[in-house]
C-alpha cells in the first residue's frame, strides 16, 4: 500500500470527490454474491450436461470479470471502511479470477501499476498490455497474468513473510488440485469450467482495464496523474454497465478508494476541475476530445432531443447583445468569416443547433440595418463564427467584408432559425447537402457537428461555385474530408473553371452548374435517394426550387427535404390589405397600431414603435414569425414556414397584410 507520504503526494492537487466511503459497499458485496450464484448455476449446467459449452463458457468468463471488480475494490480498500471487509471479500474473490495467485500478490502488483502508471514495461506491470505491434496485443492480453508472475517472482523475497507464505501455499494448492483433476480424468471439465473461461475473462480485463484507459498516453503517474489515464465517453447507456464503470477509469486512478459504482458521480462532482487539467478524453469509437470539444459534445448528446430545434427556433425574441469581433478572416475575394468574443455569462445563450443563424444590428450610412448570417462552425466547438459574402450594392455586406475589423462591436441576437439538423437525430444516418455559394455556411456547421458527434453518421455535400478560388471554406472542407475518412464525401460543381481535382480521395470536381440533369446523373450513378435520410438545400431560389421539385419526383418524402433561402425573389405586388387595427405581443408586451393595409404587418408595427423581431424582410429567414391569434392576413411569399406551422396559424409578418379589420398576433407563441 502507499505510504502516508505517497498518499499525501497523490492527494495533492486532486479535487475532493465528495463521496464518503460506506461502512460496507453494498453493491460491491452484492456483485460478489451475484457472481457466485452465476458461477454455481453455470457449473451445474456444465457438469450436468444441461447446457452446451457455448452457453456455460461465457457465463464462467463473465464471473471472472465481475469477481475481479470485487477484488479490485478490495485491493483499494473500497469495499468498505472496515479492513476485515476488504480482506475477506478480496480473498474470497481471488479464486474466481486466478486461483493460483494470492490476494497479497494481486494487491502488490496492482498498486505498483498505480504508482508507476505508463512507465517502462519493467516498472509498470500493466504496461505489458499496451506495448508491441498491434497484432501482438490480443496475445499480450491473454498472457497478462504470466507477465505478472515474471514481474513478481524477482521481488518475492522482498515481500512480507505472511504474503510469501500465502502466495506459496496458494500456488502449491492450485498445482495439487489441477494435477488431481487431470489425473482422475476430469481435465476436460477443468478446462470447460475454469481454464478456458478464465483465459477469456483475463483477456477482456487486460483489454478494458489496461489497454483502453492507458494506450497511447505518454504522461506517467509521477509526471502528471491527470494525464496518465483517460475516460471514455459516449454510448454510456451500454458501456457503463457492461464495463462496470471502467469507462471512467481516470476517476479510479485519481480517487482509488471510491467504489466502482461511484466513478460517474465523482466525475460529475468534479468535471470542471478535471477539464481544467486537460484530462485525456476519448469517445466510445476512439476519437480524442479536447476539454472544449467535450463540453460541447456533452451538451449536444445529453441536452438535444427530438424537439430541440422547435424549442430553440423561435428564441429570437431575445435582446441584442454587444459582441466584440475577435477576427475577420478573408475566405475568398468577396467573402470573410467573422468570429466573436462571447463573454462567459453569455456562452450558454449563444449555444446553437447546427444550421441556425445570428441576426446582426448595425448602423450603416446613418440608418439602422439588420441582417442574418448562418453560424458556420461545429456546435461542438466554443467558436461563434459567421461568414459574409459581399453582395453588389449591399450596404451591410460591403461594410462587414471591407471595413469591419477585430475589436469592433456589433449588436447580435442569440441564435435562432428552423433550418437545422439536430445531432441527436443524426446518429447512424446519411444526410445530403445541396448548396451553392454562401449556401455552404449553415451546412458546414451541420456536417462538421454530426460527423463529430456520431462516428456512424455520413454526409454527402454537393457544392456549386464558379471557380475553386470563389469557393468559401475550400481548405476547411478539404481538411474535414480527410479527417472523417470517407464519412464525408464532397462533389464540387464548378460552372466557370473546374480547376484541378482535389488531392484527397473523398472530393471530386464536376464541370457545370448543379441542375436537374447533373443531379439525375448523380442519382443514377452512386447516390440513391432511397439511401438518404435527409436533404438540406440552401442557395439561390432557382436551385432550391428546381432541386426540391426533382426530389419530389424521385419519391423523396417532403418531410425529408429542408430548405433555406438567403435571398428570396421579390413578390409580385398583389391586392392591398384592408384597413385594420393590428395588435402584437412581443416579450410579454402588447402594443397596437392602425394600418391602411398598404404596408405589411411588420412595417406597421415597426412604424408604431414596437420592437418586433425581423431580419431579411424577404420571407426567407423566418425571424419575423408570429402566431395569428385573431383575424386573418395573407402572405405574399413564404419560404420559411413549414406546413404544420401554417396550419397552426403562423405567418411571416414581413410578408403578411391584414385582410380583416382587427388582427392580433403573438410573437412569443
Amino acid at each position: 500500500m502507499l505510504s502516508e507520504a505517497e498518499s499525501r503526494a497523490v492527494r495533492r492537487g486532486v479535487p475532493d470527490p465528495g463521496i464518503p466511503l460506506p461502512r460496507a459497499a453494498a453493491p460491491t458485496i452484492a456483485l460478489f454474491f451475484g457472481s457466485l450464484a452465476v458461477w454455481v448455476v453455470a457449473t451445474w449446467l456444465a457438469l450436468g450436461g444441461n447446457a452446451p459449452f457455448w452457453v456455460t463458457i461465457p457465463l464462467h468468463a463473465l464471473v471472472t470479470f465481475t469477481m475481479f471488480t470485487v477484488l479490485h475494490d478490495a485491493i483499494h480498500h473500497a469495499a468498505g471502511r472496515s479492513n476485515w471487509v476488504n480482506e475477506l471479500f478480496g480473498r474470497l474473490s481471488v479464486p474466481f479470477v486466478a486461483c493460483y495467485a494470492s490476494f497479497g500478490m494481486f494487491r502488490f502488483i496492482h498498486i505498483e501499476h498505480h504508482r508507476n502508471t505508463n512507465e517502462d514495461i519493467d516498472t509498470d506491470p500493466d504496461a505489458w498490455t499496451t506495448h508491441g505491434p498491434w497484432w501482438q496485443l490480443p496475445l499480450r492480453w491473454l498472457t497478462i497474468d504470466g507477465r505478472y508472475a515474471v514481474f513478481y517472482i524477482p521481488r518475492l523475497r522482498t515481500r512480507p513473510r505472511a504474503e510469501r507464505i500465502e502466495t506459496t501455499a496458494t500456488v502449491g494448492l492450485s498445482v495439487l488440485v489441477f494435477g488431481g483433476l487431470i489425473a482422475t480424468g476430469h481435465g476436460w471439465e477443468l478446462a470447460l469450467i475454469y481454464l478456458i473461461p478464465q483465459r477469456i475473462g483475463v483477456a477482456v480485463l487486460a483489454w478494458w482495464f489496461d489497454w483502453m484507459p492507458h494506450h497511447g498516453l505518454t504522461d506517467t503517474a509521477q509526471k502528471n496523474r491527470f494525464g496518465a489515464t483517460r475516460v471514455r465517453v459516449g454510448m454510456e447507456w451500454l458501456l457503463t454497465p457492461v464495463m462496470l464503470y471502467q469507462n471512467y477509469h481516470l476517476v479510479h486512478h485519481l480517487h482509488p478508494a471510491i467504489p466502482f459504482y461511484r466513478y460517474v458521480q465523482a466525475w460529475r462532482n468534479n468535471e470542471a476541475a478535471y477539464l481544467t487539467r486537460d484530462v485525456p478524453i476519448m469517445t466510445a469509437w476512439g476519437r480524442e476530445l479536447t476539454a472544449s470539444e467535450y463540453r460541447a459534445w456533452r451538451r449536444l448528446t445529453e441536452s438535444f432531443h427530438s424537439d430541440a430545434a422547435a424549442d430553440t427556433a423561435g428564441a429570437g425574441h431575445d435582446e441584442f447583445h454587444p459582441l466584440a469581433v475577435a477576427e475577420v478572416r478573408p475566405l475568398t475575394a468577396d467573402s470573410v468569416s467573422i468570429s466573436f468574443e462571447v463573454p462567459e455569462h453569455l456562452r450558454d445563450r449563444f449555444r446553437f443547433t447546427p444550421g441556425q443563424h445570428l441576426t446582426l444590428r448595425t448602423t450603416v450610412d446613418g440608418a439602422e440595418r439588420r441582417r442574418t448570417y448562418s453560424l458556420c462552425t461545429s456546435a461542438t466547438s466554443d467558436l461563434v463564427r459567421i461568414a459574409v459574402k459581399r453582395i453588389e450594392g449591399g450596404a451591410v455586406s460591403t461594410y462587414l467584408t471591407q471595413r469591419l475589423a477585430a475589436g469592433d462591436v456589433l449588436e447580435v441576437l442569440a441564435p435562432t432559425g428552423r433550418f437545422v439538423l439536430d445531432p441527436a437525430a443524426a446518429k447512424g444516418r446519411h444526410h445530403v447537402g445541396i448548396v451553392a455559394g454562401s449556401g455552404i455556411t449553415p451546412v458546414i456547421s451541420m456536417l462538421s457537428t454530426t460527423l463529430s458527434v456520431h462516428e456512424d453518421s455520413r454526409f454527402t455535400l454537393l457544392y456549386g461555385n464558379r471557380t475553386a478560388e470563389s469557393t468559401m471554406f475550400r481548405d476547411e472542407l478539404e481538411m474535414l474530408a480527410r479527417h472523417f475518412e470517407g464519412r464525408l464525401r464532397i462533389v464540387h460543381f464548378r460552372s466557370a473553371d473546374p480547376g484541378p481535382e482535389p488531392a484527397g480521395p473523398y472530393e471530386r470536381v464536376v464541370s457545370g452548374r448543379i441542375d436537374a440533369e447533373q443531379l439525375t446523373a448523380l442519382f443514377d450513378a452512386n447516390l440513391s435517394p432511397r439511401d438518404v435520410d435527409g436533404w438540406f438545400l440552401c442557395g439561390p431560389q432557382e436551385l432550391v426550387d428546381d432541386t426540391r421539385a426533382l426530389l419530389v419526383d424521385q419519391a423523396v418524402p417532403r418531410r425529408e427535404i429542408h430548405v433555406e433561402l438567403f435571398h428570396a425573389a421579390p413578390a409580385h405586388a398583389g391586392e392591398h390589405g384592408v384597413a385594420s387595427t393590428i395588435s402584437a405581443t412581443v416579450g410579454g408586451r402588447t402594443s397596437a397600431v392602425d394600418s391602411d393595409g398598404h404596408e405589411s404587418v411588420l412595417e406597421a408595427l415597426l412604424r408604431g414603435g414596437l420592437d418586433a423581431p425581423y431580419a431579411c424582410m424577404g420571407g426567407a429567414c423566418g425571424t419575423c414569425r408570429a402566431k395569428l391569434v385573431r383575424g386573418s392576413a395573407e402572405m405574399e411569399v413564404d419560404y420559411a414556414l413549414s406546413h404544420d406551422e401554417r396550419a397552426a396559424g403562423y405567418v411571416l409578418t414581413c410578408q403578411a397584410r391584414p385582410t380583416t379589420e382587427r388582427v392580433e398576433l403573438d410573437y412569443d407563441a
